[in-house]
């Protein structure tokens, strides 16, 4: 039975809630200014989708680097067949693109989107995951700026404004990417894979993600993004923190902190989010527990 849940778990559902979390506060946005707000729950599960395609097919193009960083190893191990990840990558696309557009012209271009720059991310010839500044610059994009947009159009149509209140989470985005290919920097090396953090060195990538989150908060005081702002001041000691101290535990805090901090700002607004981080992360704990005997994910 648990064999079965492999599928479930390797659109990797545990890195979901920055995207969600940032989805709801577009759509919190966007309703604010227009008086007027959608239930998000579809938005969220078409995400959830998109985002798992997205996931899934990186995996496919990262099997020999994440066997040498010893993690993801549904694909590196051998527990879920590279046959069947393809299907389940195609799958989980038909099941957001579609039904999308169905919903909007402009959401359905939006989730297109989306998909687009996960292929480009991940697949061979274009593979942007191994280039510096490829990688960072579409991981900012689609998980900061297009997740939010996601959120804002269920309310209202795109426009500038939406643009420009959605930089701050694309530098944060930025940020917390930056700070995740550290741990990862051996393997990546050893595979040929050059994240800014393989080709500048964990100190300078560091003190980036640190100005990353910097300019975020200047920014989302700019477009008087309240909760953004709250959430990002209090977790900005922790990037100096890290900066300094350049430890990878340290660093790895500063990401998990303002992932939560984020989250606790979306459960205001919507506190069903709550219950859905709360038996998200139990749920996963119990099946990494029963299935592989193994502690994770941990909150801290």
């Amino acid at each position: 039975m648990l064999r079965y849940l492999d599928y479930l778990f390797l659109i990797r559902p545990v890195l979901m809630p920055p995207v969600w979390t940032i989805l709801l506060l577009g759509h919190r946005r966007s309703s604010q200014l227009s008086g007027e707000g959608n239930l998000p729950g579809l938005a969220l599960i078409l995400v959830t989708f998109l985002v798992g395609g997205v996931y899934v097919l990186n995996q496919i193009f990262d099997i020999e680097s994440d066997r040498l960083n010893q993690k993801l190893f549904f694909l590196a191990r051998g527990y879920v067949s590279k046959a069947s990840a393809v299907i389940e990558t195609i799958l989980l696309n038909l099941l957001s693109v579609i039904p999308a557009f169905l919903i909007s012209l402009q959401l359905g271009l939006l989730f297109l989107l989306g998909m687009i720059s996960g292929f480009l991310y991940s697949a061979s010839p274009f593979a942007f995951k191994n280039r510096p500044l490829g990688g960072l610059t579409l991981n900012a994009l689609a998980h900061g700026n297009l997740a939010f947009l996601i959120g804002w159009s269920m309310n209202q149509s795109l426009s500038v404004q939406s643009l420009l209140v959605s930089l701050p989470y694309m530098f944060a985005v930025a940020a917390i990417y930056l700070n995740t290919t550290i741990p990862d920097m051996d393997g990546d090396r050893k595979t040929g894979k050059t994240t800014l953090a393989v080709r500048w060195g964990k100190e300078n990538a560091v003190l980036l993600a640190c100005c990353l989150v910097a300019v975020a908060l200047v920014l989302s005081f700019l477009v008087q993004d309240i909760p953004f702002l709250l959430a990002s001041s209090l977790s900005f000691p922790f990037f100096v923190y890290s900066a300094f101290s350049k430890k990878e535990r340290q660093i790895m805090l500063s990401t998990k902190v303002s992932i939560l901090l984020l989250s606790i700002a979306a459960g205001i607004f919507y506190p069903w989010y709550f219950a859905v981080l709360i038996l998200g992360f139990l749920g996963t704990r119990l099946y990494y527990k029963a299935r592989f005997s193994l502690d994770y994910p941990t909150l801290l």
